[in-house]
């Protein structure tokens, strides 16, 4: 009877320690999903990234060899230039700073693309990389579009760029899907 108990005991310890534990760990992804972003952060990296999609696409539009490519590079010229140029007037109004160039990660990238020759593998490695910086931005975007406590401006910036980014995205996708066969 004794070793009854002690086991229910035991067995008992072990759900409530489960469930702490399963409690804990939505905690932690609830948390991390409210995670929040400074103005000044977030104008950072969104400012290095809209850079870097424009002189990516610049590249692409002269290096690719791929129509649908070259016409996807024009659209992330034309799309990038835009949001930049909208982040720059919110920034502006709020006296923060925007960056002037793309950022060191996204210079030496771009570097990478500017020795590589054109045609097929190029193509391939530019929707490759296009679909990674896509849902980067999506991720820093949708972060800061969720941040309660970022500036409302910037919060509508980025909720409003959101659904072009996922277009962009999606069409990245596509064209690795098809280039990669």
């Amino acid at each position: 009877m004794r070793i009854t108990y002690v086991l229910i005991a035991a067995t008992m310890c072990g759900i409530v320690g489960l469930s702490m534990a399963d409690e804990t760990g939505s905690q932690a992804k609830d948390q991390g999903k409210h995670a929040t972003i400074s103005a000044s952060e977030f104008v950072k990296h969104a400012g290095a990234d809209g850079l870097a999609e424009v002189e990516m696409g610049k590249l692409a539009s002269q290096k690719g060899s791929d129509p649908q490519l070259k016409a996807f590079a024009t659209k992330l010229v034309a799309d990038h230039t835009k949001a930049n140029d909208e982040l720059k007037a919110i920034a502006a109004a709020k006296n923060l700073e925007v960056p002037t160039s793309a950022g060191m990660t996204q210079k030496a990238m771009m570097e990478k693309f500017q020795h590589q020759s054109g045609g097929k593998d190029f193509d391939e490695a530019f929707a490759k990389h296009m679909v990674k910086d896509h849902k980067d931005a999506i991720e820093l975007f949708e972060k800061a579009a969720g941040d309660a406590s970022l500036d409302a401006d910037l919060r509508t910036f980025a909720k409003k760029a959101l659904p072009t980014l996922r277009d962009h995205l999606k069409s990245a996708e596509a064209l690795e899907s098809r280039l990669s066969t």
